[in-house]
């Protein structure tokens, strides 16, 4: 098991309560976790993480910045913000069956229409269900609520019945689609 001053016992006495894959998933995000808040926030160690509403992870101590995971295969990706809460969601790159009848299920007639005119449905639609889920992570909604959101694209705004602030950033990294979203404009964005 891995050893560093950035992470106390107590996470890794909680990932042994994993099975050996979702163990290794769990301390290499909150390893990037910690990782990330170090070199960018100074913080030393850590901080204690608690489960808030819809089950989403949040610090204990209300003044430290948001944070969200996703991983996706073998990869992961954590977000930080100190002026807001944040969503993230990464996904990798590959082939998808049904996707135009996955589309129509959870995806807007608008962000239908927009989809089948792509050169590239596939990447199309990463890129459409990255930014919702993103946006769903946020507000800790569930992919039962992808229907009371609204991408519109190509501006990459949206629009929901549980919220109205929505700032959104999408990029393709090589393999993967990642997509934030925060509650306040994003000014910068690093990749680490």
């Amino acid at each position: 098991m891995l050893q560093s001053t950035l992470l106390s016992s107590q996470v890794i006495k909680q990932a042994e309560n994993f099975s050996s894959n979702k163990q290794k998933q769990f301390v290499a995000c909150r390893y990037l976790l910690a990782q990330l808040l170090n070199r960018h926030l100074d913080i030393v160690s850590l901080p204690n993480i608690k489960i808030a509403e819809n089950s989403r992870p949040q610090f204990e101590k209300s003044h430290l910045p948001d944070f969200n995971i996703s991983h996706s295969g073998d990869f992961i990706a954590v977000a930080i913000s100190s002026v807001g809460r944040v969503g993230l969601d990464i996904e990798f790159d590959r082939p998808r069956k049904n996707i135009l009848t996955i589309a129509k299920q959870f995806f807007s007639e608008q962000e239908n229409i927009w989809l089948n005119k792509q050169i590239n449905i596939l990447s199309a639609f990463w890129q459409l269900w990255t930014l919702r889920e993103s946006a769903l992570k946020l507000y800790a909604k569930g992919v039962w609520q992808m229907k009371e959101l609204e991408i519109m694209m190509p501006a990459q705004k949206a629009s929901a019945k549980f919220a109205t602030e929505f700032y959104l950033y999408h990029q393709k990294l090589e393999h993967i689609y990642l997509s934030v979203c925060c509650g306040k404009p994003i000014y910068t964005i690093v990749i680490d």
